[in-house]
């Protein structure tokens, strides 16, 4: 019933907020992301297209997604800041779109499996420009964490909740620095997040 409800622009945004979700992904990029205006991001999973509020004005920003109903509500109240398109990021789009500083993927990395995230990741490699960042936030088992925390990764929407060595061996087989951080300080629920920060060489 909660999945089918998240289905819903509105709804889904407000789960977000309400538990502090959405709150984790804005604290996350004030504390490790340099986001400056004139800078090229690309969003791939860019839901609803809130996080566009807490960009710099003058960002040349391109959300991705592949719920329409998410899009269409992106494009109605962020389309003057923004582009979004309701499409999978391919090889085709990393050619169309590139070459980008920074490629956001907040709570996608989860969703995807390793062989399929592994054909993600390289087309996110092949749309950064040289010495671009790939930045991600996922939920993250960790030994030690509270039952809580654990029972709210198990029942996740995202079937591929992965600990911190994990997210280190998808990311590292494609990118040349890969680093993890983990915080729980986040939201207001407990949760276990991990921010990844991955780029190639220069």
């Amino acid at each position: 019933m909660l999945k089918k409800l998240l289905d819903s622009p509105l709804v889904y945004q407000t789960f977000q907020e309400a538990g502090g979700f959405f709150g984790a992904r804005v604290k996350a990029i004030a504390e490790f992301l340099p986001v400056k205006p004139g800078m090229r991001v690309l969003d791939i999973g860019c839901g609803p297209g809130y996080i566009l509020k807490y960009l710099p004005e003058g960002v040349d920003y391109v959300g991705f997604d592949i719920d329409q109903s998410y899009i269409d509500h992106a494009n109605a109240q962020f389309g003057k800041r923004g582009r979004f398109y309701c499409r999978f990021f391919d090889a085709a789009a990393a050619q169309e779109f590139g070459p980008v500083d920074i490629v956001m993927m907040n709570g996608v990395l989860h969703h995807i499996s390793d062989a399929d995230l592994a054909d993600t990741l390289a087309n996110v490699r092949t749309v950064l420009r040289p010495g671009g960042l790939l930045f991600s936030l996922d939920g993250c088992y960790r030994q030690g964490q509270s039952g809580f925390r654990k029972w709210m990764l198990d029942n996740d929407r995202g079937e591929f909740v992965r600990d911190e060595a994990g997210y280190r061996g998808v990311l590292g087989r494609v990118f040349d620095t890969v680093d993890l951080h983990i915080r729980e300080n986040y939201s207001r629920v407990p949760y276990t997040f991990v921010v990844g920060l991955a780029s190639k060489a220069q």
